[in-house]
């Protein structure tokens, strides 16, 4: 699996995550309309999606390059740029797009 296959992986678990997020939360479902433990036990799953979320974004933190986090540009020799089978060229030290 390629980085960028990962990250758009990671991109999508979070936002489906972040959906059953909102729709446990709905104020108009009836587990939210009364205080007995099945409110309980949903805020505590609704936290443990949270906690999801946010692992998910350390881990993509960690595919993305550097340089697609502070706007670097790559300084690789261009024997180590290569052109992907889309035909978009990227750096296969650092594997940023070009």
């Amino acid at each position: 699996m390629s980085v960028k296959k990962a990250i758009w992986a990671i991109d999508l678990l979070m936002e489906n995550k972040q959906k059953v997020k909102a729709g446990m939360l709905d104020p108009e479902k009836p587990w939210n309309c009364r205080e007995d433990c099945v409110t309980s036990l949903v805020r505590t799953e609704v936290n443990n999606l949270q906690n999801d979320v946010e692992w998910l974004q350390a881990i993509k933190r960690q595919l993305l390059p550097e340089q697609h986090r502070t706007k670097i540009v790559c300084r690789h020799p261009k024997k180590d740029h290569d052109i992907d089978p889309d035909g978009r060229k990227y750096c296969m030290n650092c594997n940023a797009n070009l």
